[in-house]
C-alpha cells in the first residue's frame, strides 16, 4: 500500500484556493470581532500551502512533504491565527504514515490535526472559536469506517453548521471575549476558515 501524493496535493490545493476566495469575507467578519487581520493572515497561510505543495508530483514522499510545509507555515506571522492553524497542519505531519492506503492516510492526518490543534488551543465547543466548526467535522471522519467522497462532503457540511452556530455564541477566547453581547449576531472569522478548509478538502478529493 501507498499513499497517492497527488490526492493529497489536490486537497490542500483546493482549499487553500478556496480560503483566498473568501478572504474580504474573512477581513470583513474579523473587523466584527477582532482586529481585522484574520483576512491578511489566512491569505499569507494559503499562499504558502500553494507554493509548498504546488511542486509534488507522484514521487513525492507526502510525510516528508507535510513536514517541510509546517516548517515553513511555522515562519508565517500573523496575530493568533498563524499558530493555531499551524499547529493543525503539525498535527497532520505528526501524523503522517506512507505504509498506508491514501483514505486511511487522510483520515490519520485529518484527525492528528485535530488532537494537535485540541492540545495547543485548549479551546472547547461552544467558545466561538475555530473549534465550533472543527469538531463537528472530525467525529464525522472519525466516525467512518472508510474515508469517502460522501464522508467528506458530511464533514464540511457539518463544519459549516458549526460555524453557522457560532453567530450565537458569546465568545469565550481572542478579543471577542472583551466585547460580551455585541460578539451575538456575528459569525467566527476562524470558525468560517476551517469551514472552508473542510469544504475545499471534500472538493479537492473528487479531482
Amino acid at each position: 500500500m501507498s499513499v497517492d501524493p497527488i490526492k493529497i496535493k489536490n486537497m490542500l490545493l483546493t482549499s487553500a484556493q478556496t480560503i483566498l476566495d473568501h478572504i474580504p469575507e474573512l477581513t470583513r467578519l474579523d473587523c466584527d470581532l477582532g482586529d481585522g487581520d484574520h483576512g491578511t493572515t489566512m491569505e499569507k497561510i494559503a499562499k504558502t500551502i500553494q507554493s509548498q505543495v504546488n511542486s509534488w508530483d507522484e514521487k513525492t514522499d507526502v510525510k516528508e512533504g507535510l513536514e517541510s510545509l509546517n516548517d515553513v507555515l511555522e515562519d508565517v506571522s500573523g496575530g493568533s491565527a498563524a499558530p493555531l492553524v499551524g499547529s493543525y497542519f503539525c498535527g497532520m505531519a505528526e501524523a503522517a504514515d506512507n505504509t498506508e492506503d491514501t483514505d486511511s492516510f487522510i483520515k490519520r492526518i485529518l484527525l492528528g490535526g485535530y488532537d494537535e490543534f485540541y492540545d495547543m488551543s485548549g479551546a472547547e465547543v461552544g467558545g466561538k472559536t475555530m473549534m465550533d466548526a472543527i469538531y463537528p467535522a472530525i467525529q464525522i471522519i472519525r466516525s467512518s469506517d472508510t474515508l469517502s467522497a460522501q464522508v467528506l462532503e458530511s464533514a464540511a457540511a457539518a463544519a459549516k453548521a458549526g460555524s453557522d452556530a457560532t453567530a450565537d455564541m458569546l465568545a469565550k477566547f481572542g478579543r471577542g471575549r472583551y466585547i460580551g453581547e455585541r460578539a451575538l449576531g456575528h459569525i467566527d472569522p476562524g470558525s468560517v476558515t476551517f469551514a472552508l478548509f473542510f469544504e475545499g478538502l471534500a472538493k479537492g478529493y473528487q479531482i
